[in-house]
């Protein structure tokens, strides 16, 4: 990485190319030091058509990078982030939408809390209304008893995600739409943990800043519309996305809480899901899921990768 910039904008696509095109314009017109960011637009082995609309930006509005494998979200993003240097990151689902300069506000906020290694700016969604910005670490007691009740003895800890908030408010979890880095830290951490493929790589980090004494803040000021799961619904597999979560989720709790309390947590996921299925709301092969402990060797990652190797083969045997 030879190249320095002052911000460097992740910005993932996989089959959603029409979003990416209308967050890099936003991107565009609503920051006013463009000089100071570089943009690397990483895309995840989409279809042919979805490539082709993104080869038809002009040159100076992103430096694309090209899978040849779909690595997943945090795969994906740290991709992206090798192929600069940058004094932070943003890493940004490309279903946003800057409504602010949301760069300048961000690394406004970061060069004056150098205590501060992760920030996030306030969510909208489609509509306008106002959306969840930030969350909790997955545990136990949030599970069982609810951020509202474990407010009342934590008010710091479980800040509400329902409050309109004017001015910055320490946070656990910023989420993973817009992730606004300190690339020391993000360096010194190793990256995004990219053994994950989808979900939990925020709340991860997050737990890992945290414990090595850096704090993580929601800056309301930045503002941003998230229209949310744009590439979830062009891949149309609502319950492999589900069990997709729970793989990453028991990964989490396994990594930083340890095999009995990720068993216990499993049980109390598998109770709330039986009560779901007898009122039909999921189907009884995600609650069997769960209750076979969420392996990752179902991760949507090995059943890309198996197809993939059972296509090269067929080509390869085509070829002799």
């Amino acid at each position: 990485m030879t190249v320095h910039a002052k911000i460097a904008v992740v910005v993932l696509n996989y089959n959603s190319a029409t979003y990416t095109l209308r967050c890099l314009k936003s991107l565009q017109q609503c920051t006013a030091d463009r000089a100071a960011v570089a943009v690397i637009l990483v895309d995840n082995h989409s279809v042919a058509a979805d490539r082709q609309l993104l080869e038809s930006l002009p040159r100076n509005t992103a430096t694309c990078v090209w899978s040849e494998r779909n690595l997943g979200f945090a795969g994906g993003m740290m991709l992206g982030a090798h192929a600069l240097a940058a004094d932070y990151y943003l890493f940004l689902n490309n279903d946003c939408e800057f409504l602010n300069d949301v760069l300048a506000l961000l690394a406004g906020f970061m060069d004056t809390h150098p205590q501060v290694a992760l920030c996030g700016a306030r969510m909208f969604d489609a509509k306008g209304k106002p959306r969840s910005s930030f969350g909790y670490f997955p545990s136990l007691p949030l599970a069982l008893f609810g951020s509202s009740v474990l407010r009342l003895f934590h008010p710091r800890r479980y800040p509400s995600r329902r409050k309109t908030y004017r001015q910055p408010v320490e946070v656990s979890v910023v989420t993973g739409a817009a992730m606004f880095v300190r690339a020391t830290v993000l360096q010194a951490l190793g990256g995004l943990d990219t053994g994950y493929f989808l979900y939990c790589e925020e709340e991860d980090f997050a737990w890992r800043i945290r414990q090595a004494g850096w704090q993580a803040y929601h800056v309301p000021e930045a503002q941003i519309r998230h229209a949310g799961g744009a590439s979830s619904k062009a891949r149309g597999l609502p319950t492999a996305l589900q069990r997709e979560y729970y793989i990453s989720l028991f990964r989490y709790l396994r990594k930083h809480h340890g095999l009995a309390y990720a068993f216990v947590f499993r049980v109390l996921v598998a109770a709330k899901l039986l009560r779901r299925v007898l009122l039909g709301r999921v189907p009884f092969r995600l609650l069997q899921f769960v209750l076979r402990g969420a392996p990752m060797s179902e991760s949507l990652r090995y059943r890309q990768e198996l197809q993939a190797s059972a296509a090269d083969q067929l080509q390869s045997d085509n070829a002799d």
